[in-house]
């Protein structure tokens, strides 16, 4: 499966909770990126089936259907070369120990910022494109 794709780079958020996932597609789309929003990991692997070309994947740690690193791990078994972010108000070191041989998964610490968002993101490879005038 390929995730390279023409156009803006396309980033999927799966968060639970609304005003988090609300906060997190407005500072992603500020810098040019389209944004697919999943409120959990069925709702997640419904939207790539859907939309494969996807640049990079934040997971919440916290979903209701399963734990995100869980989630993560199942992506990554498909999509061995898809970014994964994932966002976390626990450990950061224990996740970070957690999935350090693979180099495409990050961690973001909860609470965050956009500019916390968007360089994690280019942490991983995938930079903010170029906002459209």
């Amino acid at each position: 499966m390929t995730l390279q794709h023409s156009g803006p780079a396309r980033v999927l958020i799966v968060e639970d909770e609304m005003l988090v996932r609300m906060f997190a597609v407005d500072a992603l789309e500020d810098v040019g990126f389209q944004v697919l929003q999943a409120g959990d990991a069925g709702e997640a692997t419904a939207a790539l089936a859907d939309a494969p070309e996807v640049s990079a994947v934040i997971v919440d740690m916290g979903l209701p259907d399963r734990p995100g690193d869980q989630f993560a791990a199942e992506m990554r078994a498909k999509l061995q070369n898809l970014p994964i972010l994932i966002a976390s108000g626990r450990s950061e070191r224990e996740l970070k120990d957690k999935f350090a041989a693979d180099q495409r998964i990050g961690v973001l610490v909860k609470p965050y910022t956009a500019s916390m968002l968007i360089n994690s993101l280019a942490s991983l490879g995938v930079a903010a494109p170029s906002p459209q005038d």
